[in-house]
């Protein structure tokens, strides 16, 4: 048990017993002294329990254990191999094996990559590829560029496959009504009405080139890293600075900040109670019941200006705390992405996720469940082979539009 848990603990027992001896009617000179020690030992842990809780923040639950089907699903995944798909392609041959049967089960053509193949299933030791007889080098496995980490599922942007068509969402915006009515009254007949939002498919692509020399002398297992590593996070960077950002037009998806109300730019530079007051503000008591229903994504500049940002908290032994460990003890989530657009004119844009609701779908980014291998025969000539990789998606559709909001920072 940790020294936060242990202080839980007590200010809940502590509050059960005041509880008990309150309800329990005229007290006795020993219950009142009771009372008495059990209130200040209340008033000695509060202090205790918030620094506690900026030191010790909430444990990670641990994931439930895979059914039998993904425990097969994810078994299948991690023996096939994005560098197979494209040797296949690269002889003008059908995929087999573990590569097959993957493809089969999403109902995927010749030249298609599951897009499933591009989430981590494991990770991989590092390979060093033997030296050829003629070369004294052993080659070290190649390190894969460094993007930031994907932001859209931690705004509860989830990414629905779709087979074939435009995708649309369906969301009710005027409900039926309800209400009390007097002995043979008549109920009042109101129209529900919803609301669809349709979205075609469009193009996100990235593309490789390779010479067969290099394939031969760097070897199968590096080749397979440049592939997944490389020119997979390259389309998934994409992919997600799209779903954040993506301005709607010159063939960008439409992003979640596309979506939003804008809102005006403060005049001050934020300080710590203007910090406080984006999330009090953003609590609507429909989709976020308290501040721990709030996440909030930032761009750097913003989270910057929130680490160096400090109050004294209610004069207690805590000292001065910067409101970014603030947020991380009071609320659900205050994070930062690179991917975030950078401040105009000193104000910079963030993101509001309510998710007090569970188990109820907010936002959509849908996708065609596939990679496609395109262009595999330029350069043949010189021994050269380009893979143009695309993968198909949607614009973002905010199926609640009021469990997302836009706020402004001004950070200088």
């Amino acid at each position: 048990m940790t020294h936060r848990q242990r202080l839980e603990l007590e200010a809940s027992e502590c509050r059960q017993k005041i509880r008990e001896l309150l309800d329990a009617g005229e007290l006795s000179d020993e219950q009142r002294r009771e009372l008495q020690t059990l209130s200040t030992r209340a008033q000695e842990i509060e202090p205790e329990l918030r620094a506690a809780i900026i030191a010790e923040p909430d444990p990670v639950t641990a994931p439930a254990s895979p059914s039998t089907e993904d425990r097969e699903r994810l078994e299948l995944r991690s023996r096939a191999s994005v560098g197979r798909y494209l040797l296949a392609a690269m002889r003008g041959r059908s995929v087999d094996g573990a590569e097959r049967e993957l493809a089969e089960e999403n109902g995927l053509d010749d030249g298609q990559i599951p897009l499933e193949m591009w989430e981590p299933v494991e990770t991989r030791a590092d390979v060093v590829t033997d030296a050829p007889d003629t070369v004294g080098v052993n080659l070290d496995r190649l390190r894969p560029a460094i993007f930031a980490p994907s932001i859209l599922p931690r705004l509860g942007v989830e990414m629905p496959r779709v087979k074939t068509g435009t995708y649309a969402s369906g969301t009710i915006t005027t409900s039926l009504t309800a209400g009390a009515e007097a002995r043979g009254g008549e109920a009042d007949a109101t129209e529900a009405q919803f609301t669809v939002t349709s979205v075609t498919p469009k193009r996100i692509s990235a593309r490789l080139a390779i010479a067969i020399e290099d394939v031969a002398a760097v070897g199968q297992a590096n080749f397979e890293s440049v592939l997944r590593e490389n020119l997979s996070l390259v389309l998934s960077d994409e992919l997600d600075r799209q779903g954040l950002v993506g301005a709607g037009a010159n063939n960008d998806l439409v992003g979640i900040i596309q979506r939003l109300t804008d809102v005006a730019d403060p005049g001050e530079a934020a300080n710590f109670d203007a910090f406080v007051s984006v999330f009090a503000g953003s609590v609507d008591g429909l989709w976020a019941s308290t501040v721990k229903d709030l996440v909030a994504v930032v761009g750097p500049a913003t989270y910057q200006r929130s680490a160096k940002t400090f109050r004294d908290i209610d004069n207690t032994d805590l000292g001065s705390i910067a409101f970014s460990d603030y947020a991380l003890a009071r609320y659900g989530g205050w994070w930062t992405n690179k991917r975030m657009p950078e401040p105009v004119s000193t104000v910079q844009k963030g993101i509001m996720h309510r998710r007090g609701r569970s188990g109820m779908r907010t936002a959509v980014l849908p996708h065609w469940n596939m990679i496609s291998i395109d262009d595999i025969y330029t350069g043949s000539a010189k021994g050269e082979r380009y893979f143009t990789m695309h993968v198909l998606c949607g614009d973002v559709i905010l199926v609640q539009p009021g469990a997302y909001s836009e706020f402004r920072i001004k950070v200088s």
